[in-house]
């Protein structure tokens, strides 16, 4: 590691040719998790974020990689680009498939990446989740109802329902809810259209 820091720093005119070079004989010379590990943490902690994607790239993304799967690697890969570079960040999701898929999804939240973490839920198919980003994030009724229609499930049209319910369209959250086959909100539906006048 010292050897690292000391290649690594800033003001080594070879800097950049050294960490071309480590990016271009990562993945086709390097079996040892360990090296790997090693070389990851140095770019870590020499604060090299977009250096550390081009590094990740390479070991993950490259067709003979053995790194291809490494769950830690992916994740890392994806939170990289969450700091550094959020143009990379949908393309890593859609891509990859063995990071841990709640965990970046709350922090793609976090990060205010919804329609990334719209795009996480909805290509593990968990619909759920996936349209309660479009109802509580990206605050798009039209999207959700479209999203309910194509994934037909029942919880999905139940949370569509509360959601009208909540915008005063209590006409469509009807829909929703016989669509969702869920009775059990009744009194809020008869609540809000009395309230609007319309019984």
């Amino acid at each position: 590691m010292n050897l690292w820091a000391q290649a690594l720093v800033e003001d080594n005119e070879f800097r950049r040719q050294l960490i071309d070079q480590v990016v271009q004989t990562v993945s086709s010379e390097t079996l040892d998790p360990d090296d790997i590990s090693l070389t990851v943490k140095a770019f870590m902690i020499a604060d090299l974020p977009n250096e550390l994607i081009e590094l990740l790239e390479k070991i993950i993304l490259d067709d003979n990689s053995v790194f291809n799967d490494h769950r830690n690697l992916q994740n890392l890969l994806i939170l990289t680009a969450i700091k550094a570079d959020r143009t990379r960040v949908m393309e890593y999701i859609n891509r990859l498939d063995k990071y841990d898929v709640p965990d970046i999804a709350n922090i793609a939240i976090n990060n205010e990446l919804f329609e990334e973490a719209f795009a996480i839920f909805k290509k593990i198919d968990v619909n759920k989740s996936a349209m309660q980003v479009l109802i509580d994030h990206v605050k798009n009724l039209d999207r959700a109802y479209e999203f309910a229609e194509r994934c037909n499930d029942p919880a999905v049209w139940s949370l569509l329902g509360h959601a009208q319910l909540d915008a005063n369209m209590v006409k469509d959250a009807i829909d929703s809810f016989i669509k969702a086959d869920d009775p059990t909100n009744y009194m809020d539906v008869v609540k809000v259209a009395s309230k609007n006048s319309m019984f």
